[in-house]
């Protein structure tokens, strides 16, 4: 009997390898590759000199040089900032803003700086990073749910229109509106502004879009997930899916992993640029408002918007990824709650006994020892019941996050919900009204420096 049970144990293995081979079947070839979905905006953050994406073919060189251009324009940027900020400094004679000025600035423009030395440093991540899509692509069988990538093709769109909007075409409105109405406003440093606009812009966006196309695969090992609860085959063709859709699901750990790599400074800093930006922005606009002097209030509020709408829409696809990794432990639970194991169980002694009477007298008196040792082992072994156990820690155990270089994660609950952060509650929108509510106390208007003269 033991020798049986061996032979069935051995005969089961061999089924098993046999359908995941027949499963992991390749991926149609009408089917886009990442890279390709990926073009459009990948080659406006390459021709605008940040982030990381480039051509697959493009010379190394090309690269290069385009940096070195864009290097120097950052340069001369920093320059006509420094020779703006007396003007600036005749305005307004709070020392509050001076320093909150050279603060926002100083930030600005070493993000500026790291965006065009971010492929410096990564310079074979992108290519790395489109592998990994591009194998898991390509290991989805034809029996799993399939990849949506219209909406991801959709955000480029609007990311890309929203670039021109913010960029060019305000930069156009900008000249014209203080042309025709104050010409003295026109300052080389606001005008220079709308570049390092669109290139936040493009950065942010390409990150955002990237997380969103692993966020549409990690739905569709939900809904494979889902689908097989409710299929009827064999224990072992079953047990060999849910292998396959682990191995799936580790492919895009490693996706997220080389995320976590290429863009954890980026991130930090475009969370710190946002925060200083928006309590610098929202403070000028309060002296504006008190001194009277409503120049900019309209600039200063579309500046704020732009920075603080970046970083809420990092944090929501974000959000978005980590629910549907949740919803793959959810379909993982109810497999295991609803899987009706004995159905599966009859379902493989159905289709082996559809060729009883076609076998030999002795490979039927061996085929009913294996079905009667099946029956009284089955209470006892499980091959899905492995499959799962082994899926549920694993995802209970690695935990797949977007982080800033470790310091904190991007989320919605950076945004509005109190996060602890070192053994420290944080949270962005109560942490800029604290500063706000400091600076506007410590604040002195031009008007009480007059009557303080006079007095």
């Amino acid at each position: 009997m033991s020798a049986l049970v061996r032979h069935r144990d051995s005969i089961g293995e061999t089924s098993l390898g046999m359908e995941e081979e027949e499963i992991a079947v390749r991926v149609e070839n009408g089917r886009a590759n990442p890279e390709r979905t990926l073009r459009p905006i990948m080659y406006a953050s390459w021709l605008l000199g940040v982030g990381v994406g480039r051509p697959k073919n493009s010379p190394k060189w090309m690269t290069m040089l385009i940096r070195a251009i864009h290097f120097a324009v950052c340069s001369v940027i920093v320059a006509f900032s420094a020779m703006d900020f007396a003007d600036f400094g005749k305005e307004f004679t709070s020392e509050l803003f001076e320093i909150m000025y050279c603060v926002n600035e100083t930030g600005r423009h070493l993000a500026a700086y790291y965006y065009v030395y971010h492929i410096i440093r990564h310079y074979d991540k992108w290519a790395e990073l489109m592998e990994i899509l591009e194998r898991f692509d390509e290991n989805v069988g034809k029996g799993s749910a399939p990849i949506d990538d219209r909406s991801v093709r959709i955000g480029q769109i609007l990311a890309i229109l929203l670039v021109l909007l913010f960029g060019p075409i305000s930069l156009i409105a900008h000249v014209l509106y203080y042309y025709l109405t104050a010409p003295d406003q026109i300052f080389a440093s606001d005008l220079l502004l709308y570049y390092t606009i669109a290139q936040t812009l493009i950065n942010s966006f390409v990150f955002d879009i990237v997380v969103y196309a692993i966020r549409q695969r990690f739905r569709a090992i939900g809904e494979t997930m889902g689908q097989s609860s409710n299929e009827r085959f064999g224990i072992y063709r079953i047990a060999s899916k849910i292998r396959r859709i682990r191995r799936l699901y580790n492919e895009l750990c490693c996706a997220v992993t080389t995320v976590n790599e290429i863009y954890g400074v980026d991130l930090l800093l475009c969370s710190t640029n946002a925060f200083v930006l928006v309590v610098a922005k929202l403070f000028r606009i309060y002296m504006s408002a008190v001194e009277r002097k409503n120049g900019f209030i309209f600039l200063n509020n579309v500046i704020w918007m732009i920075y603080g709408g970046q970083l809420v829409a990092m944090c929501w696809v974000c959000t978005l990824t980590h629910r549907e990794i949740n919803k793959i432990g959810l379909c993982v639970s109810e497999f295991a709650l609803n899987g009706n194991r004995e159905t599966v169980v009859k379902s493989d002694q159905l289709a082996s006994s559809r060729n009883f009477w076609n076998e030999e007298p002795r490979q039927r008196l061996e085929r009913a020892a294996t079905t009667t040792t099946t029956s009284s082992s089955s209470h006892c072994r499980s091959p899905i019941r492995d499959e799962l156990n082994d899926f549920s820690l694993e995802l209970h155990r690695y935990r797949l996050a977007f982080t800033a270089c470790d310091y904190f994660e991007m989320d919605n609950s950076l945004l509005t919900r109190v996060s602890e952060i070192n053994r420290r509650k944080y949270s962005f929108v109560s942490v800029i009204t604290t500063y706000l509510i400091i600076l506007v106390q410590f604040y002195k208007p031009e008007r009480y420096f007059g009557r303080a003269e006079n007095e």
